[in-house]
């Protein structure tokens, strides 16, 4: 590409020719008059042209933009034209200022130059080329991503999936305690109720053995002390059998007193015998409550751990529940993190159909400018076969020519020759000629130089 010597900013501007043959390359619809005499119309149709292929924007965006602004005025028919120029002129500005025109006016559309025409479109040629050498080094690094954020995609469906097989797992299994834990639910309310019942009888059946132990304390000191009245009887008997001999009505006196006092011994351990049978009655039957006491215990102990096992059991269900949250928590989190992924997927998949619909657009200018080179490479190959044809001809021609001039040269030659022996030998009668003229001379000036006679 040829570079014309004055330079603006940082492109450099672009010969008039080689514009013009680069815009019909890009497929710019454009003449070169458009160049040399451009008008506002068709430099505004150009401007529209670069806008939509570069920048996204057709020309029905632009003026539903200024539509829009126009609803908010009482005359919108009269600031219509002027509206569309001033919005296309904030839009175009997108794009030129990218190029290093930050200079870009309304004197741009409404008076365009020749010059300034050409200097703006270089700017927007020497970007378009910039973006094609950076496109591929932009987007390899955007497909390297968007293949690993597909790889992340997968991967994070995959675990979300799992998770979420994991989390109907765990709520599957938290139903079917919920429902165990509800069906077991009146027989534990039955088995605590029927603890408690058993814990109260317990307690009054200890109750009722402390007292009875008193009592058969307190009958065991009654037997030790009618042991010892007994014993003290005896010896009073004895006492007495020593003494018959000496006082029979004192004795007899005395043996009814100790009959009547024996008599109330015996009524009174035959009512310390009937409280003793009581008393045995109500061992026996607290033994009975004893061994039934310690089959509750037992029983009440088995139930203990069936409380115990349940309330690990509950344990578990909530460090399962708080498992449960915390993966709900953690299900969340990556449902948000997916769909930030998501969006940034959707970021980059546009993002990439629009580098793709670019690149498809640059190739299709890049196939459409080779397959013109190629077209142009044949024509200059059967024009390069014409030519070594006819160069072929000429070249037979030319031997024809070059044996004909050298038979020529050769007859000149002797031509020549004899030219030159000829011209010797009249170079030499000129000579002699010379001499005699000049002899003539030398006496026709003698005889001037005499006299005339009289």
């Amino acid at each position: 590409m040829s570079l014309a010597p004055a330079m603006q900013g940082t492109f450099p501007l672009l010969d008039l020719d080689e514009l013009h043959h680069t815009l019909v390359d890009f497929g710019c619809q454009i003449q070169l008059d458009d160049l040399t005499r451009p008008t506002p119309a068709r430099t505004q149709a150009i401007y529209e042209w670069w806008m939509e292929r570069l920048l996204g924007l057709r020309a029905e965006d632009v003026r539903r933009a200024a539509d829009q602004q126009l609803d908010q005025l009482d005359h919108p028919e009269i600031y219509r034209d002027a509206m569309y120029i001033g919005v296309f002129q904030i839009a175009f500005q997108q794009l030129t200022r990218p190029c290093g025109l930050g200079d870009f006016t309304l004197n741009d559309l409404t008076h365009p130059t020749s010059k300034r025409l050409i200097q703006v479109l270089s700017a927007i040629v020497n970007f378009n080329f910039f973006a094609e050498e950076q496109g591929d080094r932009v987007f390899r690094p955007l497909e390297d991503e968007f293949d690993k954020l597909a790889q992340e995609e997968g991967a994070l469906i995959e675990e979300n999936e799992r998770l979420r097989d994991k989390i109907a797992d765990e709520r599957a299994s938290r139903a079917a305690n919920a429902k165990l834990m509800q069906a077991e639910e009146p027989a534990e309310q039955a088995s605590v109720d029927a603890l408690n019942d058993k814990r109260a009888a317990a307690l009054a059946l200890n109750k009722t053995r402390e007292s009875v132990r008193a009592d058969m304390t307190a009958l065991v000191q009654r037997r030790r002390d009618i042991a010892q009245d007994v014993a003290r009887l005896e010896l009073g008997v004895a006492e007495l059998r020593s003494q018959i001999v000496s006082s029979p009505e004192k004795l007899r006196g005395r043996i009814d007193e100790m009959q009547e006092q024996l008599a109330r011994e015996t009524d009174m351990l035959k009512d310390t015998e009937a409280k003793e049978r009581q008393t045995t009655a109500k061992i026996n039957a607290l033994a009975q409550y004893s061994l039934e006491l310690h089959a509750c215990i037992r029983i009440l102990d088995d139930w203990q751990t069936d409380v115990d096992k349940l309330r690990e059991a509950e344990l578990r269900l909530g460090e399962h529940t708080d498992h449960l949250r915390a993966l709900e928590a953690e299900q969340v989190e990556l449902e948000n993190r997916i769909q930030l992924l998501e969006r940034r997927i959707a970021n980059g998949r546009d993002e990439l159909v629009r580098m793709r619909d670019k690149m498809e657009r640059k190739k299709d200018a890049a196939r459409q400018r080779k397959k013109a080179l190629e077209d142009a490479h044949a024509d200059n190959l059967r024009r390069k076969e014409d030519l070594d044809m006819e160069a072929a001809e000429k070249n037979a021609q030319a031997t024809e020519v070059e044996m004909q001039i050298r038979s020529m040269h050769s007859s000149l030659q002797v031509e020549l020759e004899k030219g030159e022996k000829a011209f010797k030998r009249i170079k030499d009668q000129v000579t002699l000629y010379s001499i005699r003229l000049n002899k003539a001379l030398d006496s026709i000036n003698e005889l001037n130089s005499l006299a005339p006679e009289i």
